[in-house]
Order: structure tokens, then C-alpha cells, then sequence
């Protein structure tokens, strides 16, 4: 018999147990990271201006295609245009934001300069949701890694606490695919809703990045004004889809020099989306 006292080197040594090969790899984890820009208020004003002024020219050209519920409007129109290709000193700077979350982001998971996670193209777009709209549960697959950035939240700071629920937006855990595939069930209360859906409520200034494969909701906007936020996907070179698309403009923003991604971190923190 085996003398479970040894330690388990011991037994390898005498031949008493199996020699194993331990290969740890992380499959599913779901890691986020959550980048808080301190000082937005004169940068969300002019994204916001840029973003109506857009909108008008957008929408008058091309043919909508239905998404996540909404038929018309800037989102409708995603891959017509990429916001990150607009001009304007905002933009740079919502640029900068971006590229260095992303690089912060990859650290969490891997080498950032390893050129498997060269971002190769950035898909970016806006969606302006009018009081009573919503976005319905839905993925960005075949993303490597997606984020949104709120411009707006829609509802003034005097009535907030009256309308906590206001244009939140629902992440919904891997596994529970009857649930957080929408329909009939995604409707239905469970107590065990907080062990697969996360809530994170409109806070301007807030650029949250998590895997493409997420499924997720914007939940009505019961504010009297527009909710403005600005969506986004990337794709880096290891991906199989990224051999597969040509990254292009107007729908494409490609990453031409990695180096302002690689500043200093903006002040950020790995939160859970509450």
C-alpha cells in the first residue's frame, strides 16, 4: 500500500505515484478593467457636440442596418464610420484614453509587446439612445476585447437617485446561455440574478473594457436627455479573424504607432461592473 505519508516528490522517487505534468491555462476567465478619466467634464462636452453634429451626417447617407433593437441612428449606421477617425483635439485625446486602457488591459493577460497582441484594428462607433430607448442583449464576438465610454448618462444629477435604474447596463456571466441569450427568460426574476448578471449604472467618464464574447444590455433610458456613449472593438493579430478582414477606413481605426499606447497608465483601477 501506499504510505500516504510521504510527500508526494518522495513517492515519485520510489516509484509509488504516477509522475504528472502540470500545464496551467486560463480558459474563460474574465478579466476587466475599468480606466476613470478624473477630469472628462470639458472633454464630454465636446465628444458629445462632435457626436450630434456627426450623427445628422451619418444617418443621411447609407442604408441603417438593424442592431441590438435600434433601427436607425448612429448605431445602426456602425460600420459605416469609426469615431476614432474624426478629427478634432477631443478625439486625440479620447484616442489616447483608449490605447492606453487597451495596452493595460493586454498586461492583465499578457506580454503587451508581444506581437500576437498587436492591436491590428479598432472597430469604434457611437450610440445615442433617446429617452425610452434601449439596446438589446447582444455580444461583439469576433472581438478579442471590447469597451464602452460614457459621454452622457442621460439623466440630470438632481433626479439620479430617482432613477437609479436608468440606462444601466446588464453584463451577463458565461454558462447561463437560456438566460443571457434574451428573450422570455432573460426576463424572468431569479434570486440568484447577482451570480449571473452585473449592473453597472451610466457614469460619465467611465471607459470599461471586457472580453468581446460578454453578453450584455443598455437598459432603457428613463432620463428626460440623450444617453451618449461611445462603443468599441478590437482585434489583434493572433486572432484567426484578423487574417480573415481587411482593416480599412471608414469602419476601421488602425494603431499606426503602438508607442501612445505605452505611456503612463491613466489612473485606473480592476473593479467588478457594479
Amino acid at each position: 500500500m501506499m504510505d500516504c505519508g510521504l510527500d508526494a516528490a518522495q513517492q515519485v522517487n520510489d516509484g509509488l505515484a504516477p509522475a504528472l505534468e502540470f500545464s496551467p491555462k486560463h480558459l474563460w476567465a474574465v478579466p476587466t478593467l475599468t480606466v476613470t478619466h478624473a477630469d472628462h467634464r470639458e472633454l464630454n462636452s465636446r465628444l458629445a457636440r462632435i457626436i450630434e453634429q456627426k450623427e445628422r451626417e451619418v444617418v443621411s447617407s447609407g442604408k441603417a442596418t438593424p442592431v441590438a433593437g435600434l433601427a436607425g441612428g448612429l448605431t445602426a449606421h456602425w460600420m459605416a464610420y469609426n469615431v476614432l477617425n474624426w478629427d478634432g483635439p477631443a478625439i486625440e485625446t479620447l484616442k489616447s484614453i483608449v490605447l492606453r486602457g487597451a495596452r493595460q488591459f493586454i498586461s492583465m493577460i499578457a506580454d503587451p509587446d508581444d506581437p500576437d497582441y498587436q492591436i491590428v484594428g479598432i472597430s469604434c462607433w457611437a450610440n445615442i439612445l433617446r429617452p425610452g430607448q434601449s439596446l438589446e442583449i447582444h455580444h461583439h464576438d469576433p472581438g478579442f476585447l471590447s469597451a464602452h465610454y460614457c459621454v452622457a448618462s442621460g439623466v440630470d444629477p438632481d433626479t439620479q437617485l430617482a432613477l437609479p435604474d436608468s440606462g444601466r447596463t446588464d453584463y451577463y456571466r458565461p454558462g447561463f446561455i437560456e438566460r443571457s441569450m434574451g428573450g422570455a427568460q432573460a426576463g424572468v426574476a431569479s434570486p440568484w440574478d447577482d451570480d449571473w448578471r452585473l449592473t453597472s449604472p451610466p457614469k460619465e467618464g467611465k471607459l470599461f473594457f471586457f472580453p468581446s464574447f460578454i453578453r450584455h444590455e443598455v437598459r432603457p433610458n428613463l432620463g428626460k436627455k440623450d444617453r451618449i456613449s461611445i462603443a468599441m472593438d478590437f482585434y489583434i493579430r493572433k486572432q484567426p479573424s484578423s487574417r480573415l478582414i481587411y482593416f480599412s477606413k471608414p469602419r476601421w481605426f488602425v494603431p499606426t504607432l503602438q508607442g501612445s499606447a505605452k505611456s503612463p497608465a491613466a489612473r485606473s483601477s480592476i473593479v467588478q461592473p457594479r
